[in-house]
């Protein structure tokens, strides 16, 4: 039964995914799925046809909540009855959270708190239930603005979720409180524990606790999250299999002891699960943990027995009947994997007595079973957490878990003693918090492979499969899977090695500029400039907890889903803020081989932050200055500018020349009139198909002279979208429209990628 239902499951998976991504390729994996069922089953046709009705079904399904979610505004409605469903946040000076209007329809909010004074009186009076008048507008979320990148709109979309407002103000003082139902009062309650532990317990610790009890990893420092994803370890902060079994055997022995009836027990928890469910989030993971669990609890009760395997195929099909979209929830992929991984491959470890090497053991398959879902969304991977999850797992489990929640309950009861629990907790954690931070700088902590493709993710998935099956008949029989594994993971590693194609990308990091060359092979990888923002003096309550980084947000994510390990060079044209932002994060965060900077500008960058991490790191400064050129297999760099000490900094910016996939390439930095006419009396003769905009299109740049001696065929201009300089100049526009000059630019396009192979190539926008 618990085989038939796996398989079911996995038509089921079919049936959604063919709504939104239905395709040739789908339709052929679906097929050879089928064929697998055919001659594996004992009742063949009949079984065929279940599984091709169970995909009709869920296809339906899907249908039916598309056709759902639809939304009721047009996007010209300003004025609202706003009701806070969701725990709302206030991150800085930005209350945000999910609500719903006065059309029953979800929108998500964005709130600028006035004063530090509004601050505090929104955290003693928001509660969730509460219904307040509200103005401003509503506007379509962003969809991904960079290849590979987080598409925001989907994410919304997949909430039921089509607008954001954007509230010019609320009014507190009319809000009321709608309603007092059951669900309303524990999300309350959930929400006074979250404000009880922030209030009361270190800032180190209180953002783990709030996490492991109430499933809420909103406070956890940046930094040290980041550690625990990077080394495959972000599992054990998310309420799972782990939490719920602890607490429902904890409440079962307690009520057992005290005299309560094994019938009365079960009820109990039957009753406790769906509390728990709504206190810890109700999150993907919490919802199958808490099925699961409700589950056999209901079986016990009756006195029936259905196999794990029955279990998790039965309630992941449920969730997926009633929420279709929850498939595409990262939190749902990992948890039914893992678990589903765990319960197919208990056999395998339990052929090990030592509990150590099961505790490896299990690591080990939760890894395998992770790892083409961790390729496809973080595009890497850490072996080294197979090891640390040996560490770490106990350590959250037994210690960490039990020990939060008795520190909560007796401080609840008797602060005084509670007060010396919370510093050794709080000790506690702050000693795996450095263990973390120090694995997380070794070699294997984690490895970019690049996004996988279609054909990459299929073959991963049959061989972790294969490797499980063949594993728990004999070790010594899966190594021809694991052979396989190895040498699709070298592929994938190694694959812009192999790759003849070589690109030049204008990445969309707001207001500011950032230019990606790959060359084929793996020849080159150059990054002309890091993006940034200019930053201003802020008043300490209206800092947020994260704050926005081009590097950490934007560059890094985008090199690693390339299968990029390393910049060559990274080309900081000048010091202005808009270039050179990020390059700390980014020379921190990846490895840089050599930074190249503009000559007579070097003690513009004497007190750059990053100057110092480059320094201790060894990597090469390079001055460059007119004249100077680099050749590396059939592309070859000129260095058009600077040629001299200039007052104006915009002016001094390097200037190249190139030719990539048969077009000629000028690139501009910031680069003004001036510049531009002494670089035209300078090289009279200087032509190029494709122009970077200099100073991200201002009117004090690309001039016509300019254009008309260059002759462009294309215009690319670096400029965030509504910025607050106007750019780009209505007076660039018209120019480049006089001179017939295609334009493209990252505030309406995202993006702008150009891919060619030896002499012919492609322009492609990432919004269309």
């Amino acid at each position: 039964m618990a085989r038939q239902l796996l398989f079911l499951a996995v038509s089921a998976t079919f049936g959604v995914s063919a709504h939104s991504f239905f395709s040739v390729r789908l339709l052929i994996v679906f097929l050879i799925f089928l064929c697998f069922i055919y001659y594996s089953s004992a009742g063949k046709g009949k079984t065929l046809i279940l599984h091709v009705v169970i995909m009709g079904i869920f296809l339906g399904s899907a249908t039916a909540s598309e056709h759902r979610n639809i939304s009721s505004y047009q996007g010209t409605e300003s004025r609202f009855v706003i009701t806070f469903t969701d725990q709302p946040k206030i991150d800085g000076n930005l209350l945000k959270g999910f609500i719903i209007s006065e059309q029953g329809e979800r929108l998500m909010l964005r709130y600028k708190v006035a004063s530090e004074q509004e601050k505090e009186k929104l955290n003693q009076y928001l509660r969730i239930g509460l219904s307040c008048p509200a103005e401003g507008d509503l506007q379509v979320p962003d969809k991904h603005r960079n290849e590979n990148s987080f598409d925001y709109q989907r994410y919304l979309l997949q909430q039921n979720t089509h607008w954001i407002f954007k509230a010019s103000s609320i009014s507190f003082s009319k809000c009321k409180k709608v309603g007092n139902s059951i669900v309303v009062s524990i999300r309350n309650l959930r929400m006074k524990g979250i404000s009880y532990i922030k209030k009361h317990f270190p800032e180190e610790s209180s953002g783990f606790v709030t996490a492991l009890i109430f499933g809420d990893q909103t406070d956890i420092d940046e930094g040290d999250l980041t550690n625990y994803q990077r080394l495959g370890l972000v599992h054990l902060l998310a309420i799972s299999g782990l939490h719920v079994s602890f607490l429902t055997g904890m409440l079962f022995y307690l009520g057992i002891r005290f005299g309560v009836t094994r019938e009365r027990m079960m009820i109990a928890i039957l009753i406790f699960l769906p509390i728990y469910m709504i206190l810890s989030g109700a999150s993907p993971s919490v919802m199958r943990s808490c099925l699961m669990a409700m589950v056999f609890f209901l079986l016990m009760l009756f006195k029936k027995r259905i196999s794990a395997g029955a279990t998790i195929g039965t309630v992941y099909m449920t969730l997926l009947f009633f929420q279709p979209l929850m498939l595409y929830n990262i939190g749902f992929q990992l948890s039914f994997a893992v678990t589903f991984s765990i319960i197919m491959s208990s056999k395998i470890f339990l052929q090990y007595p030592q509990k150590t090497l099961q505790l490896f053991i299990v690591s080990s398959i939760c890894q395998l079973a992770a790892l083409p879902i961790l390729l496809f969304h973080f595009y890497e991977v850490s072996f080294l957490g197979v090891l640390l999850n040996v560490l770490y797992v106990p350590l959250y489990s037994i210690i960490l878990l039990p020990f939060s929640l008795i520190t909560l309950f007796i401080h609840l009861l008797l602060p005084v003693l509670g007060q010396p629990l919370i510093s050794l907790l709080n000790f506690t954690f702050l000693l795996s918090n450095k263990v973390a931070d120090a694995a997380s700088n070794l070699p294997l902590a984690s490895i970019p492979f690049g996004k996988p493709l279609f054909i990459m993710m299929l073959l991963l998935v049959v061989a972790v499969l294969g490797l499980f099956l063949t594993w728990e008949k004999s070790f010594s029989k899966c190594k021809i899977w694991c052979g396989i594994m190895i040498l699709l993971l070298l592929f994938q590693y190694n694959l812009q090695k192999l790759s003849p194609f070589g690109e030049v990308q204008v990445i969309d990091v707001g207001q500011g500029d950032s230019i990606l060359i790959t060359l084929p092979f793996n020849r080159g990888n150059y990054l002309i400039d890091t993006g940034g923002q200019i930053t201003f003096p802020m008043e300490m309550w209206k800092k947020k907890r994260k704050t926005y980084n081009t590097a950490d947000d934007i560059i890094i994510p985008l090199l690693k889903s390339k299968g990029i390990h390393h910049l060559d060079k990274l080309i900081l044209t000048h010091a202005d803020a808009d270039h050179i932002g990020s390059a700390k994060e980014l020379i921190e965060n990846f490895k840089v081989k050599e930074i190249v900077i503009g000559g007579w500008s070097e003690n513009d960058y004497r007190d750059k932050d990053f100057v110092s991490i480059a320094r201790d790191k060894r990597v090469k400064v390079t001055v460059v200055q007119r004249g100077e050129h680099w050749k590396v297999g059939e592309a070859e760099f000129f260095v058009l500018d600077p040629h001299k000490k200039e007052e104006n900094k915009n002016d001094s910016s390097i200037v190249l020349y190139t030719e990539l996939g048969g077009l000629s390439w000028v690139f501009t930095g910031d680069m003004g009139e001036e510049g531009e006419k002494e670089l035209m009396d300078t090289y009279p003769q200087l032509r190029a198909h494709i122009l970077k905009v200099g100073h991200h299109g201002s009117k004090t740049s690309s001039s016509k002279p300019f254009l008309e001696q260059l002759q462009p065929k294309a215009a690319l201009i670096s400029v965030g979208k509504d910025n607050r300089y106007g750019h780009p100049h209505e007076q660039v526009i018209e120019a480049l429209k006089e001179y017939n000059i295609y334009l493209f630019r990252t505030d309406e396009d995202g993006s702008i990628i150009y891919k060619y192979y030896k002499s012919e190539g492609t322009f492609r926008k990432t919004i269309p």
